[in-house]
């Protein structure tokens, strides 16, 4: 008999190629550790997983949510215990419930929120370097909150994504965009920005590229209409880079 569990996995991503399970791939993924452990509590090769989001090699996240089967009825609490014990130390398991058949991670989500933090300094420090990215140029942030408050809403996004995996369409609804200041952080790690976007979903890399086009408003090379103008439009060129992975973290999935 089969049994469904609905997982909340935080996991520093810096060793994993994301999220999903590569079977061409050389390498290690979040969900082909998270198969092998549930292999070895269950006693059975048998088990599936299904996350509420691929995310990218060197992505980290503070609530991917999975729903798992397998064929082991167990309680919640024991399956989080024993699934801590058998992944490695860079993954973890906060939450256990119990799921049904009929609840789909990715369809079910209301909403999604990402965070990208980087740093602006000359110098950074040694200790960040897997979790913040720097970016070392002085930034306008009244500009760049600016071009935040442009991508809340519905627009079409198709200027922001790399193919890759199939979509039905590139519009996505923004609920809330900002940049913070962490000021706080400890001794080992520095004060920081942080990006933060919730919308109703992502696509490819759709994070990072904002992040990109951002930096660059924030260096005077992108104006805010030319922003403006890139939302909603047909794919005509990119505004930045494609932000390294090491600063992106999926927070929470909303449902």
């Amino acid at each position: 008999m089969i049994y469904y569990y609905r997982l909340t996995i935080q996991y520093k991503g810096s060793s994993y190629l994301g999220w999903q399970i590569q079977p061409d791939a050389a390498g290690l993924t979040v969900q082909g550790e998270l198969h092998k452990a549930l292999r070895t509590i269950s006693k059975s090769q048998n088990v599936k997983s299904m996350g509420a989001g691929r995310t990218d090699s060197g992505v980290h996240a503070l609530g991917q949510v999975a729903k798992i089967a397998i064929e082991l009825n167990i309680k919640p609490e024991n399956l989080r215990r024993a699934l801590n014990v058998n992944l490695p130390d860079d993954i973890r398991i906060t939450n256990v419930e119990v799921s049904d058949e009929a609840f789909l991670p990715t369809i079910f989500a209301k909403s999604k929120e990402y965070h990208y933090r980087f740093t602006c300094n000359e110098t950074f420090s040694p200790f960040q370097k897997e979790l913040i990215y720097n970016y070392p140029f002085e930034l306008d942030f009244v500009k760049m909150k600016q071009a935040c408050r442009l991508i809340i809403g519905i627009h079409d996004f198709s200027n922001f994504y790399c193919e890759g995996t199939e979509v039905s369409h590139n519009v996505r609804e923004i609920y809330e965009c900002e940049i913070l200041e962490v000021t706080d952080a400890s001794h080992v790690l520095p004060s920081h920005y942080v990006f933060r976007i919730v919308g109703s979903g992502f696509l490819k890399q759709m994070v990072r590229l904002l992040v990109g086009a951002l930096w660059n408003i924030g260096r005077g090379k992108v104006s805010l209409d030319e922003f403006q103008n890139a939302l909603g439009s047909t794919r005509v060129q990119r505004l930045g880079p494609v932000a390294p992975p090491n600063g992106l973290y999926m927070v929470r999935v909303n449902y």
